[in-house]
């Protein structure tokens, strides 16, 4: 099956352009993805991966937000979690209106888990289902809590102050080829700010809170190795609702479970629970 790329802009509520593409399969597609990328990193990195669902009739649009990618912004800078709900639902309200009649679901990486998350529960549910891998929960080596309250009083004065991430390319995933690429690719950055972090971290504690529940079905995946993300914390949220939610967790898997050994294995079960809930939907009605 063949895929149409094309690469286009959006433009937020304040104006911010950001950089979109989407992955068409060249019959008409059976659902849709709305795929949210992680700090640092950008849309790009998923072609193969998005490739892999065109490949099986599933439509993907993805996006840079604000500060990262070939989007605007300060590197890794955002001055309110509004504003990054505002990117994501740019993207959502352009897939949802070239192809509201079909399935469509979300799907999160990292701090884009933590971003897909926090827009279920704040903006709109109107999914089909929600993918939520490695999500920013509860970090593995957290600033400790001297530090922590030092940045939020910090954040009044520097909001825009610029700290390095210290995420490091072999902490993503244990493939050679795909550490050298990450490393040689000149849109990943290793920036946020405090501003960033805080806002994150604040989210995270939101969602872990699960003040606003999530009622469409969940899949959460993590990598037991994570070096970076907690799957305690993945596994603590999937215990809100393990009904409607479902987890897997990886053995031996790393943070970036689509550039891991265990892909195929991660991309069968992301297919099967896409197909599954495809196969409860309404199938639409042509006059």
């Amino acid at each position: 099956m063949g895929v149409n790329h094309q690469q286009f802009n959006l433009v937020s509520t304040d104006g911010t352009i950001l950089r979109g593409r989407f992955w068409k399969p060249d019959t008409s597609p059976v659902a849709t993805i709305c795929l949210i990328h992680g700090i640092g990193e950008h849309s790009g990195r998923y072609d193969a991966w998005a490739r892999r669902f065109c490949r099986q009739g599933i439509m993907v649009y993805a996006m840079d937000y604000r500060g990262h990618g070939e989007s605007e912004g300060q590197r890794g800078h955002a001055g309110h979690i509004g504003e990054l709900l505002d990117d994501i639902g740019a993207l959502v309200r352009r897939c949802k209106r070239n192809f509201g009649d079909i399935p469509g679901f979300i799907y999160g990486h990292s701090m884009g888990g933590n971003l897909a998350l926090i827009f279920l529960m704040r903006r709109r549910q109107d999914f089909a289902g929600a993918i939520i891998t490695s999500p920013w929960l509860e970090l593995v080596k957290p600033p400790r809590p001297f530090l922590r309250k030092v940045g939020l009083w910090m954040d009044g004065f520097f909001p825009d102050l610029s700290l390095s991430t210290g995420l490091k390319s072999n902490q993503m995933s244990s493939l050679p080829k795909r550490i050298e690429e990450a490393d040689n690719d000149p849109l990943m950055h290793s920036k946020i700010t405090l501003r960033m972090f805080n806002e994150i971290d604040k989210s995270a504690a939101e969602v872990i809170s699960f003040r606003i529940p999530v009622r469409i079905p969940l899949f959460l995946l993590h990598g037991e190795k994570d070096q970076i993300t907690k799957p305690e914390a993945t596994e603590a949220f999937y215990k809100n609702n393990p009904e409607l939610f479902k987890l897997k967790l990886y053995p031996g898997a790393l943070h970036e479970l689509h550039n891991e050994p265990a892909a195929d294995e991660v991309f069968q079960d992301i297919l099967g629970f896409i197909q599954t809930q495809i196969s409860r939907f309404p199938a639409p009605t042509h006059g």
